[in-house]
């Protein structure tokens, strides 16, 4: 008929093509006197050839197309041809027997693994029953393949139910879909292969919806790693009419918050396990398989939501609906907000900001789902970062502390990427102008310098671009500015020394402007540049003497000159000086050596300025008589001093007369 069948364990041969083979082959069982008996006669006959493992692979692989002399159907000869067993199930006559033969070997091979080349026998056999021009007896067939997957391994039965859609005609879907359904509620290792499967059969809606409700009511007790699939399948069944219904119940039953544990106990798992273990074996965390199975999840909700508007409508409605918020709705809002459709993003900015003004979402909840969900938030973090910048530009005060909180939890939880994003954000936020806007950004800088100051010194390049925006600040934003610019620049972080320079140019040009406000700027941000060069730094506690370098003392005392150098001509400046420095003594803890330094050139500076020996006469004309009072001196000192007020102020409302 055109087969060359090999003896060995090679692939056996043909020389034609294979419909010509079919029909050669139906032709001549046809032709046979002992027709139909000659139909079993030539089953048994393959049935006594293949009992030869070797022989039974060959039949299972795809022929090897030969040429053979004088056969004019040689050259109709494809690249590739189905297998023997494959090309005679093509036979209607032969199809039913060929199935029972085939399902009748499939047990001899369940306990055999993979063959050589990675071929299990098994999987081949029920590859050969996919895609049929037509199936003679559907109805038979499923029940014996369903029979098979009541007593075959796990791995088998997963084989048999995920290619049921492509074995059985359409007439058999609803009959196989009661069968898994009930398989289901059975045996929990079959979840991934029976859902799959469900989803690729053509069922009738009253018919998915019973299996969608026992999918739902067993979620609670599904396995992590079977979560994604579970919840895919349950989102890609629902219609426009129950959408509000499952996805409330959906909402409900996902308990994420039990399926990553906390990473305290994460780690405690990983030391009881590598007591046990090789340290190869556990060099995964124990977090990474469960957060896998989390972020596949979310994905899922993800396409629902992009492709069905549906689905986005009706988890907006059950998050705005809920009283008691969980990590899911937060997750959600973000996936939402991470779509293209703008009905869903306004609407999960809008649920954010109504739920954190009334308090029904609070930072605990944000900072539970960072902690435990950091590497499934980092997709949306795009999304996470905008909702955070819209918050804090809100002029709603209750809602802008939240943007905050999200801005802060993004640099502690997330990459290098995520961190400098968060700083240009904020610096954007103080470069704004807006005052509440301002305050907040530059008090979450603030924050995270002390918190995490390497990371922060590494971006301190985008924080000294707010140095070209400082008109629009206040006394008290600049102060805040030159803390931390200063943190930065002179810390004990190096990262942050590249800005130096920079720093006392700025500082050097404000001192000498005659415009007050940049002056004022001058002055404070070089008493905050000093509050940082002259820290009291712990580890040096027990050196009485001060922990400063020489250079360091000279510089500080260099910039403090300068300060006030700059300042004696203005009286204003010079109170502000003061003023600046009487804060950082009381605010700061300052090395001792500066300190001393302060304290004597303050009280320098107050003798010649405003005290003097008092004689027996107050030479000068005032306004109104002029004495000494208080009793600054004891009265048994030999020389008198004073605070010399009326004169000075006398002096001064005679200059500002003339």
């Amino acid at each position: 008929a055109g087969v060359t069948l090999k003896t060995d364990d090679s692939s056996n041969g043909i020389a034609v093509d294979q419909v010509v083979f079919q029909k050669r082959i139906q032709r001549q069982l046809q032709k046979s006197p002992r027709y139909p008996g000659v139909l079993q006669e030539f089953i048994t006959g393959l049935e006594a050839y293949i009992e030869n493992p070797d022989r039974f692979r060959s039949c299972l692989l795809p022929c090897v197309p030969h040429l053979s002399n004088g056969d004019s159907s040689c050259s109709s000869v494809s690249s590739f041809q189905e297998s023997l067993l494959r090309m005679l199930l093509g036979i209607e006559m032969l199809q039913t027997l060929i199935i029972n033969t085939l399902l009748e070997k499939l047990p001899e091979f369940m306990s055999d693994g993979a063959a050589e080349g990675g071929l299990s026998i098994p999987h081949m056999i029920i590859n050969q029953l996919k895609w049929l021009d037509r199936v003679v007896d559907a109805k038979e067939l499923s029940v014996k393949l369903m029979e098979l997957v009541s007593v075959a391994p796990v791995e088998v039965q997963r084989d048999i139910i995920t290619s049921l859609p492509e074995i059985l005609e359409d007439s058999q879907h609803n009959d196989i879909a009661r069968q898994l359904n009930a398989l289901l509620q059975e045996n929990t290792q079959l979840t991934v292969p029976i859902l799959d499967s469900l989803s690729s059969l053509s069922l009738s809606s009253s018919l998915l919806m019973k299996v969608r409700e026992a999918v739902m009511a067993m979620l609670a007790a599904v396995q992590l790693e079977d979560l994604p699939v579970v919840v895919k399948f349950i989102l890609h069944t629902v219609s426009a009419s129950d959408a509000n219904e499952v996805v409330c119940n959906l909402r409900k039953k996902l308990e994420l918050e039990q399926c990553v544990l906390p990473p305290v106990l994460q780690a405690s798992q990983i030391r009881i396990k590598s007591k046990g273990a090789g340290a190869a074996n556990v060099s995964t965390p124990a977090g990474g398989s469960s957060q896998d199975s989390v972020t596949l999840t979310l994905d899922c909700i993800k396409s629902a939501v992009r492709f069905q508007k549906t689905i986005s409508e009706a988890w907006l409605k059950v998050i705005e609906s809920a009283d008691d918020h969980r990590v899911i709705d937060l997750l959600v809002l973000f996936i939402l907000h991470a779509t293209n459709s703008n009905q869903s993003r306004r609407g999960a900015e809008r649920i954010l900001k109504l739920k954190v003004r009334t308090g029904l979402i609070q930072e605990a909840l944000l900072q539970r789902t960072f902690r435990d969900y950091s590497q499934v938030m980092r997709g949306y973090f795009s999304s996470i970062l905008a909702l955070a910048q819209s918050l804090l530009r809100s002029p709603d005060p209750c809602v802008v502390p939240f943007g905050g909180h999200m801005h802060r939890h993004s640099f502690t939880a997330f990459d290098s990427y995520c961190q400098q994003e968060v700083v240009g954000s904020l610096v954007t936020h103080v470069c704004s102008g807006v005052g509440g806007e301002v305050d907040m950004a530059l008090d979450l800088l603030c924050g995270l310098v002390l918190e995490k100051p390497s990371e922060m010194a590494l971006y301190s390049v985008f924080v000294k671009g707010i140095l070209d925006y400082m008109d629009n600040l206040t006394p008290q934003q600049i102060r805040k500015l030159f803390s931390l610019l200063s943190k930065l620049a002179f810390g004990q972080q190096q990262q942050g020394s590249h800005i130096q320079d920079d720093m006392h140019i700025v500082i050097r040009k404000q001192l000498s402007s005659t415009v007050p406000k940049y002056k004022r700027i001058g002055i404070i941000g070089a008493v905050m540049i000093v509050g940082s060069m002259a820290a009291f730094r712990p580890k040096a506690k027990e050196s009485q003497a001060g922990s400063l370098s020489q250079e360091t003392l000279r510089q500080v005392t260099a910039l403090l000159e300068l300060v006030k150098s700059s300042s004696e001509s203005s009286p204003e400046a010079a109170a502000l000086y003061y003023d600046e420095l009487a804060n950082l003594i009381y605010s700061s803890s300052l090395d001792p050596q500066v300190q001393e330094m302060i304290g004597t050139s303050v009280l320098d500076d107050f003798q010649d300025d405003f005290v003097v020996d008092l004689g027996p006469d107050i030479p000068g004309s005032f306004l109104f008589p002029a004495c000494a009072m208080y009793n600054l001196d004891d009265e048994e000192s030999q020389g008198c001093i004073a605070v010399n007020l009326l004169p000075l102020l006398a002096n001064e409302t005679q200059n500002k007369g003339e």
